[in-house]
């Protein structure tokens, strides 16, 4: 076997140079250089090595064709067809060099991976503090609560909610005995982080706005093909393939790093951005010289920069930051576990109303990790079912957060449209923004922003409707979760509307956790009121409940709602009982509009597995209207009653009671009825169905207190002002003495005329 010659570039094995066919023409010079040790070129990279900033820069310039030369040299190869050339432009999205600006082909400011490595990174680009751009903006309330104060979480959120309502977002630092212990070690080599890549410098500029322009057409078309088979096909139409808010806007994903790389690939980033031309070491920025240089990226990109950021939208118990009560080390401490602080707990408290949902089958309801460096970022959202939402960070550096208030959540959305217009025909797409922008615009346009910077170990808050982003300034490990405490239902009804509008797909069941809800608020009204049970839990739901009560508003306004759509809509189906298991495993939707079917559903004898919402009832199949039928939890008549029962009144809470709840509500004190059939004698007249609220005896009665008693006003101190009125006075002094020990508020429920 004899060695074989060595050919140049360009040259036959006879010796002779080929020439270059038609249409293969190279666009670019390119040059190979040999490379001794590939190993040892990969970690120079990783550690920041420099190299001549101007000829990287360069070179990387010298890797952009631009569409029309592509296009120019696709045509002169035969074996493509020249009508398909066109199709390049839709699935690169790009458009020509002529309709693009410069800021659209930036030179790279940071180069990530090798040949050998694709986790390694080299960082050309520096800080330019002379065009920083910091946004003049107020700062969100901060709050540091007592020990005390501290330890009922949703209590201390009501608490502030006044003085936090105007700004929709706050701090909150906990005492200084606050020190929970992080599952997730800073260094660890043992937990994985999946990363996806930002472009900072894309977030604003031409480029991103064409891909978000495409983006909306590809939807649009979406949205006609759904229109033309529905006309053709109906009932075999699934909207969730073709649906408007389907179209996520989704980062390039990342390389799996290890915690312990991750960190070092974010200070390595940081330390080399921010080493200014004459100096050889950085000095650690100021959150202000790292949010200046961010929106300066945003608004005037010089470079174009990538960061990772790792998140996990739904994580395991194992991996969550906190305590979790199956951990060895939680017994040592309790107080962590048990924490409504703990945000493995803070959903399923007492008072949240998510705790009557399903962690398996809704993943809204689990904390959510992230794993950020400098520049990393999280753009403009509201929350799911405009939720609240807290924030804790774990440890690493801090985060910059931005709140609109919720009560200019159309007004922010508007100007976005402004700036967007094409958005103005994808309005579920506000939900999901790919484009940054910045506080100047919005405040420019009369939209107030407020600015938080949370620190380890803190607390942020955003209320329910607000709009909020937040940047990064290093290295963190951040943990947030929603919540839904009572003040939330208008959101959540709010919510599930618009997301109907628009075919939006929902996270949790509203219905449920209202019903639910309201079954367990009149089972503590039963147990108050009939059984006596004053028990610690039944006096707090007694404050949702009643005339005045948030709980009971929603539940009318929702009951109002679906009797309104039974009686106008279907009023001339059969009527059939849903199965106790209709929506016990899975949540049953609308493939219209993705209503919940929680309460009532629209079924077809010719598919008995499918169902529509009321609204939909004749897009569901081509049937006739005969074939169809509402299929219902409870009757007009059951929603009644539960609402009569939440209000107060003793008949209805008696009948669901002992109907619904099987409660031993047949066994009511024998002297109560006495005392009614006395009171009736002594007055000489009636009483109406209402409550008398009784003003408490002790050092915490309030003497201006003055209650209404069968059309009669009752003062605190037992006095009337009708003479008929005594015999009703010296009743309720007879049940007041027996309950001279409690400095609590006494309610007595007297009569009930259809008892």
């Amino acid at each position: 076997m004899g060695a074989k010659r060595t050919r140049s570039n360009g040259e036959s094995d006879d010796g002779y140079k080929l020439s270059v066919p038609p249409g293969f023409e190279s666009l670019m010079s390119f040059t190979l250089k040999k490379v001794k040790n590939s190993e040892e070129a990969c970690n120079s990279v990783a550690l920041g090595s420099e190299f001549a900033q101007g000829s990287s820069q360069v070179a990387a310039t010298s890797t952009i064709i631009s569409t029309g030369k592509l296009k120019s040299s696709v045509r002169h190869r035969p074996w493509i067809l020249d009508d398909h050339v066109d199709h390049i432009e839709d699935d690169s999205e790009f458009e020509d060099d002529k309709n693009l600006s410069s800021s659209a082909f930036l030179p790279k400011g940071v180069i990530r991976g090798c040949s050998s490595c694709h986790n390694c990174q080299k960082v050309i680009a520096r800080c330019r503090p002379e065009l920083a751009r910091i946004p003049s903006l107020e700062e969100a309330p901060v709050f540091h609560p007592s020990e005390e104060e501290f330890e009922d979480t949703l209590k201390y959120v009501a608490s502030i909610l006044p003085h936090v309502k105007h700004y929709g977002i706050c701090r909150i630092v906990p005492p200084s005995s606050w020190k929970p212990p992080s599952r997730i070690e800073e260094e660890s080599t043992v937990y994985g982080v999946n990363t996806h890549i930002q472009r900072t410098s894309d977030l604003q500029n031409l480029l991103f706005r064409k891909r978000l322009e495409g983006a909306c057409t590809r939807t649009n078309n979406k949205q006609q093909k759904t229109l033309s088979r529905k006309s053709d096909f109906g009932h075999d139409i699934e909207r969730k393939e073709f649906g408007c808010c389907n179209e996520h806007f989704e980062f390039e994903n990342g390389p799996k790093l290890m915690l312990k790389y991750f960190k070092h690939y974010a200070d390595h980033f940081k330390k080399q951005y921010f080493v200014k031309a004459d100096q050889t070491t950085a000095l650690e920025p100021s959150i202000q010289d790292i949010e200046g240089e961010y929106w300066r990226i945003i608004e005037n990109p010089t470079e174009e920069i990538e960061v990772l950021q790792g998140t996990s939208a739904e994580i395991k118990a194992t991996e969550r930051g906190f305590l979790h009560e199956r951990d060895v080390t939680s017994r040592r401490r309790p107080q962590y576990v048990e924490s409504g602080w703990n945000l493995n707990n803070t959903p399923m408290l007492q008072d949240s109303l998510l705790r009557f949902g399903s962690r398996e089958s809704s993943s809204i309801l689990l904390p959510r990790l992230s794993i950020g460096m400098c520049f990393s970022s999280y753009l403009w959202r509201i929350e799911e079912h405009h939720l609240y939402l807290l924030s804790y960070i774990h440890f690493g550096a801090p985060k910059i957060f931005y709140g609109v208030p919720g009560s200019y959540r159309c007004k922010f959305e508007e100007a976005v449209k402004k700036h967007l217009p094409q958005l103005s025909a994808h309005p579920c797409l506000l939900q999901n923004i790919a484009f940054q922008f910045s506080p100047s615009i919005l405040t420019s346009e009369g939209i107030p922003v407020y600015r938080c910077v949370q620190n380890p170990k803190e607390f942020v808050l955003i209320l329910p409707g607000a709009y909020h982003a937040h940047v990064d300034s290093g290295f963190n490990c951040s943990e947030a979760v929603n919540f839904a405490p009572f003040d939330w239902l208008p959101y959540g009804q709010s919510a599930v509307e618009l997301y109907s509008e628009q075919g939006r797909k929902t996270s949790i069941s509203y219905d449920k956790l209202l019903f639910e809800a309201a079954t367990e608020g009149i089972r503590a009204l039963a147990e108050l009121s009939l059984l006596n049970k004053k028990f610690f839990d039944n006096l707090k739901w007694r404050a949702v409940c009643r005339n005045n009560g948030i709980l009971t508003k929603a539940l009318k306004s929702r009951v109002s709602t679906e009797m309104r759509r039974r009686t106008y809509l279907c009023a001339s189906l059969e009527l059939r009982k849903m199965e106790d298991d209709f929506c016990a495993t899975t949540k049953r939707e609308c493939p219209i509009c993705y209503y919940d079917l929680y309460l009532s559903a629209i079924g077809c004898k010719c598919s008995p597995h499918k169902y529509a919402c009321l609204l939909h009832a004749k897009q569901l199949c081509p049937c006739a209207w005969s074939e169809k039928y509402l299929l219902i939890r409870y009757e007009i008549d059951e929603l009644n009653i539960m609402v009569e029962a939440l209000d107060g009144k003793v008949s209805a809470v008696r009948k669901w009671a002992k109907e619904k709840l099987g409660l031993p509500v047949s066994d009511v004190s024998k002297d109560f009825s006495k005392d009614e059939m006395k009171v009736k004698s002594e007055s000489g007249q009636s009483l109406d169905r209402k409550e008398v609220s009784i003003p408490s005896v002790g050092p915490s009665a309030r003497t201006n207190n003055v209650n209404r008693v069968s059309g009669s006003w009752v003062e605190a101190d037992g006095s009337s002002h009708r003479p008929q009125s005594k015999g009703i006075i010296n009743v309720l002094k007879k049940h007041l003495a027996r309950e001279s020990s409690s400095t609590k508020r006494s309610v007595i429920i007297l009569s009930d005329d259809e008892n």
